[in-house]
């Protein structure tokens, strides 16, 4: 079967990192499609990687192998696991790289992967996890990785709550754009319709529109996003920058504006 491969990591856009990564996946037998899904993570950002691996991941045909490497405790004690989440494939650190993907999906199975004499201890992705992943590929299968495990660590994801004021969120991700995914599904529209307004931090966004283009340039608008969330953007600006908010940053659904 020809396979897909996926690559997510925070190595850096044009870093040898990635090169060596790639070259070690190369030496499987059979062929595959590879694809680069992220190098620019923000460094060490488990939290934003775990977003984008549970946004990203899940769009790709059933058999997908996901190599994710956003691993600062490489080589400490934390796991390197194989995961099968929803019928994709996973091979990452077991440090909560995989937590949003598990909200979306039921974990099926997942075996942790033993660390071979020789591998570097600061290049885990390169020396264990891609030489599974060229096992994999080769028609191993899974059980030969290693044994199973019960569960995978999970990272604590805000969840929108109610408050004195209204319904409380925060900022998830901040995209490259600059707009400000809250944690705010997109059932909770209507509600922000009858509010008349998202407020970000202590501005208040009073443009509901269905699209970005719908608004002139420089107008700070709120809207449901194509992740299924609801956003705040500056039409052909930076929200993060002109709303002065980033990852963590509060949002709310008012119950009434003023007057």
């Amino acid at each position: 079967m020809h396979r897909i491969v996926t690559l997510t990591t925070d190595f850096g856009t044009g870093s040898g990192y990635v090169a060596e990564l790639k070259a070690s996946l190369l030496h499987a037998r059979e062929p595959f499609t590879l694809v680069d899904i992220a190098h620019d993570l923000p460094a060490h950002d488990v939290r934003a990687a775990a977003w984008l691996v549970g946004q990203a991941c899940p769009a790709f045909p059933p058999g997908t192998l996901h190599l994710c490497v956003v691993d600062p405790g490489v080589g400490t004690s934390r796991r390197l696991v194989w995961a099968d989440i929803g019928g994709r494939q996973f091979l990452a650190p077991d440090n909560g790289l995989l937590s949003w993907a598990l909200s979306r999906a039921p974990l099926d199975a997942a075996r942790a992967i033993a660390v071979p004499a020789g591998a570097a201890a600061t290049f885990h992705g390169r020396d264990v996890l891609a030489p599974a992943a060229v096992r994999l590929l080769n028609g191993a299968p899974p059980e030969t990785l290693g044994p199973l495990v019960a569960d995978l660590a999970r990272l604590a994801w805000p969840e929108p709550h109610e408050t004195a004021a209204g319904l409380a969120g925060e900022v998830l991700h901040v995209d490259a754009f600059g707009n400000l995914v809250t944690n705010l599904p997109a059932q909770l529209w209507p509600r922000v319709v009858a509010a008349g307004r998202l407020r970000v931090g202590d501005r208040d966004v009073p443009a509901l529109v269905r699209t970005y283009g719908d608004a002139p340039a420089g107008t700070p608008v709120a809207l449901v996003g194509s992740q299924g969330f609801i956003e705040a953007a500056i039409v052909a600006g930076r929200a993060d920058t002109q709303l002065s908010a980033r990852l963590g940053s509060r949002v709310l659904i008012m119950d009434r504006g003023p007057g």
